[in-house]
């Protein structure tokens, strides 16, 4: 071959190529003219834009971009909210339908895999019409007889759903809408075994089911996370199946990492996912979750998307709440009360400390304040061994002095920092007795008050005010049943 004609064919097969780049969706909707729709996504549990296109006087529109667009499942959304669903794997073909109903009169060019999906939402959809016709004789059903008779016949309706399902699997094993499926399949519980004891194993049933919950998601596919399946699976796995516990929640974060290594766009969602979920909870005790995915999964460097000032703020984050998790031993304060004498946490030997952090101006710190004194008097009276480490972040002093009168506080154990504070600046030379309050804010990650903290006797955190997430009647009902235990 001549070296012009070979270098010839190069640049036609490069053009070829360059022109089958991106994606191209052709549609025509009967029913729709002189309007927009738009092109989304699904990704975990929320819907996404992607594309907008017009649509012209006889419903036609065209979606195209010189990126090729990710696997999954999309909808085209149609004025007055309708969408039709449509699946991405290949990147060029057309369909046509009607807005009245835009299942039953789907036709696709050039894609085969909705060929398929449709070919099964046709046949789905005429199964729901024979579902709602019998949902309305059943309620208007003239005798018992009658209406069980029809419940059975809804029944096994049901079950004929179940199997074409089945059957849709079993001869589209390559399709992509297979997996969808295959993903929602309910588990086949097996009854539960006899014990050698001869008692029934009351838990296997559902240790069974969670094992086998996750068995048929296919966490080596990544277009599953375009579509409703991937997230809801993996939610349902944390919040139904596994106990509110952070050492539970930690095992089942760790085993749905492990399963989303077998792609790494799946195992980058699993793991910011769980992140952003426990660093967001609003359930005390759960931030040991966000720290242990810290910990294991960015610190060691297994999280390679994140940049470096992001990388900085997470780790930074986990690092502030690591030692004021549930079970630590609280951070040391001294601090100077009212009488300029330093007294330190630490050397309170009572069974129970409050730890509160308030500023006398905040409204809520007073409502709380006010709380909290009604409470210790109860705890008093009826015997419990109880401080209250009161730390003021303001640093006007006589505003302080105020507000103990005010409140009536003075039984507890005020303290702040104002000594050290001259015209406004912190001058730790003066005092080098004291926990420099900049210190104090970070180090009981103080970013609003009032923030409250229950040791016990050895002044190990039982409660943490983290995020807000607990009142002083939750406090209350945890310091007398912890009481009742002495």
């Amino acid at each position: 071959m001549k070296k012009g004609l070979f270098i010839a064919i190069l640049m036609f097969a490069n053009i070829v190529g360059q022109a089958q780049s991106g994606y191209q969706i052709k549609g025509t909707v009967k029913g729709v003219a002189d309007t927009t729709c738009m092109l989304a996504y699904y990704f975990g549990d929320k819907q996404y834009a992607k594309d907008t296109a017009e649509i012209d006087a006889n419903g036609s529109f065209v979606f195209k971009g010189s990126e090729s667009l990710k696997g999954g499942i999309y909808l085209i959304v149609f004025p007055e909210g309708k969408y039709a669903e449509i699946i991405v794997s290949e990147q060029r073909f057309s369909f046509t339908t009607d807005i009245t109903n835009l299942v039953t009169s789907m036709n696709f060019k050039n894609s085969k895999e909705n060929e398929v999906f449709y070919g099964y939402m046709k046949g789905l959809s005429l199964m729901q019409e024979k579902s709602i016709e019998y949902q309305s004789k059943i309620e208007t059903a003239n005798s018992d007889s009658e209406k069980q008779k029809l419940q059975e016949e809804f029944r096994l309706l049901g079950k004929e759903v179940a199997k074409y399902q089945e059957n849709f699997i079993q001869n589209n094993t390559d399709a992509f809408f297979s997996k969808v499926l295959l993903a929602n399949k309910e588990i086949e519980v097996p009854e539960s075994p006899i014990l050698p004891n001869g008692t029934v194993d009351s838990t296997f049933q559902f240790r069974y089911y969670k094992k086998h919950f996750l068995d048929y998601l296919d966490f080596s596919d990544e277009r599953l996370l375009r579509t409703p399946v991937f997230h809801s699976k993996i939610n349902k796995y944390l919040e139904n199946l596994t106990v509110k516990h952070p050492d539970s929640l930690i095992k089942s974060c760790d085993y749905l990492i492990g399963k989303s290594r077998a792609n790494k766009e799946v195992f980058k969602y699993v793991v910011s996912y769980l992140t952003s979920t426990y660093e967001r909870s609003k359930v005390m005790g759960l931030e040991k979750v966000f720290v242990h995915m810290v910990e294991k999964y960015y610190k060691t460097g297994e999280v390679t998307w994140v940049d470096e000032a992001n990388m900085f703020k997470i780790v930074d984050r986990a690092e502030t709440i690591s030692p004021l998790l549930i079970g630590e031993v609280a951070p040391n304060l001294h601090l100077r009360d009212t009488l300029e004498k330093v007294r330190t946490l630490h050397q309170l030997d009572s069974d129970f400390t409050l730890v509160v952090f308030y500023d006398p101006d905040c409204g809520h710190c007073k409502t709380e304040m006010a709380s909290i004194k009604e409470k210790y008097d109860d705890w008093v009276k009826e015997g419990i061994s109880i401080d209250v480490f009161a730390v003021c972040v303001e640093l006007e002093k006589e505003e302080w002095l105020s507000f103990i009168k005010t409140y009536d506080t003075g039984e507890f154990i005020n303290v702040g920092e104002f000594r050290t504070i001259v015209d406004g600046e912190y001058f730790r030379e003066n005092d080098p007795y004291v926990t420099p309050f900049p210190y104090i804010k970070q180090l009981y990650d103080i970013n609003g008050t009032p923030k409250i903290y229950v040791l016990d006797k050895n002044k190990k955190i039982l409660v943490n005010a983290i995020k807000g997430n607990i009142g002083i009647e939750q406090i209350n009902d945890l310091i007398k049943r912890e009481n009742a235990k002495f």
